[in-house]
């Protein structure tokens, strides 16, 4: 099958994550069919658990097994909570999409050892060194061509674009510190006592202190990039609104004086066509319900703060995923994609 009318399937349709997936690809002009596969909504239309959705061609949500859904497509995203997409991963490769994107973090991490010390046991590790990291701005080459993609998380997407120009220019310290704030949506739909609007709305608090899991797959980034250990702390902390995420890193090198850190940024980002070097500090509210992410780089001598913006659900998750799929098959990187948000929001 070509390029254009590609058939798509979204496994675990009902979440937020897949809800911003399937209003991504509605608009994809290469994308001729989305299959929502949802066992909690099978029957429904895609639009009364998604209200974006309603001026969109219609979509209905279908009980199918992964494996029979992932026979009839181009392109399986897997929408699936954490540890979901490693038990049915083995029958969608059978069925012989020519893509996988997961979403999930079942396949992010290399050393199954690492991922046990996060999310526990795993089915199939030996998976695992099949699927490339899908953070375009690290392994853009990678990812062309690539036929199984690990979309990254939403806060390891954050911290990795705020620090990989230090780390690609041996600048970045061996270990870092970042303070990040995400919105409720990056917990999911379900309402739970950190995320339901009445404990969340006017409140702010940390969580996972020391403990954070994308802290691995930032590592192993940084790792790669900078040719040597290093590591970032992700201090994450929930805060009052429902999309984005804001990060925010202190750092302070001796080598840092001698060198001009707001055009090192600049530099890096200059081709990106989703990443913005901004001089002032980038806003959540403008970068919400979009692909495009905003940084910020103020220095004083040897010292310097860092500051980037995106939207947990769309450059953090599904917008990630579809421009890892342009990428993948040779499609233009920004198909689909160019949607600029509200401001304000």
């Amino acid at each position: 099958m070509t390029a254009a009318g590609l058939q798509t399937v979204v496994l675990g349709a009902g979440g937020l994550v897949a809800g911003e997936l399937m209003r991504l690809l509605s608009l994809h002009p290469d994308v001729a069919r989305i299959v929502a596969v949802s066992q909690s909504q099978a029957g429904k239309m895609a639009h009364e658990t998604h209200p974006s959705l309603r001026r969109l061609p219609p979509i209905a949500f279908v009980a199918r097994p992964a494996g029979e859904a992932a026979a009839d497509a181009d392109v399986v995203f897997a929408a699936l909570p954490h540890g979901d997409s490693q038990r049915v991963m083995r029958e969608i490769l059978a069925a012989g999409p020519r893509l996988v994107v997961d979403l999930g973090a079942d396949f992010r991490l290399r050393d199954p050892a690492v991922f046990r010390a996060h999310y526990g046991e795993h089915v199939c590790p030996e998976l695992a060194a099949d699927f490339v990291y899908g953070l375009p701005e690290a392994f853009r080459d990678a990812v062309r061509g690539a036929r199984l993609i690990a979309n990254p998380g939403c806060f390891a997407t954050a911290v990795q674009l705020l620090l990989l120009p230090l780390a690609s220019a041996g600048l970045l310290p061996e270990l870092v510190a970042v303070h990040g704030v995400t919105g409720s949506s990056g917990s999911g739909a379900l309402p739970k006592p950190t995320t339901h609007h009445p404990f969340r709305d006017g409140n702010f608090y940390a969580y996972k202190m020391l403990a954070h899991p994308h802290e691995a797959e930032i590592d192993q980034t940084l790792t790669q990039v900078a040719g040597q250990p290093r590591r970032a702390r992700l201090l994450a902390h929930s805060g009052p609104f429902v999309r984005g995420i804001h990060a925010t890193a202190h750092l302070r090198d001796a080598g840092f004086a001698a060198r001009d850190i707001a055009r090192l940024y600049a530099g890096a980002y200059a081709a990106e066509p989703f990443v913005d070097a901004l001089a002032r500090p980038p806003q959540v509210a403008e970068v919400a319900a979009t692909n495009f992410v905003c940084v910020h780089v103020k220095q004083q001598g040897d010292e310097i703060e860092a500051t980037l913006a995106l939207d947990n659900l769309v450059k953090g998750a599904a917008g990630q995923a579809i421009q890892n799929m342009n990428l993948a098959l040779g499609l233009p990187e920004t198909a689909g994609l160019m949607h600029p948000g509200a401001f304000p929001c």
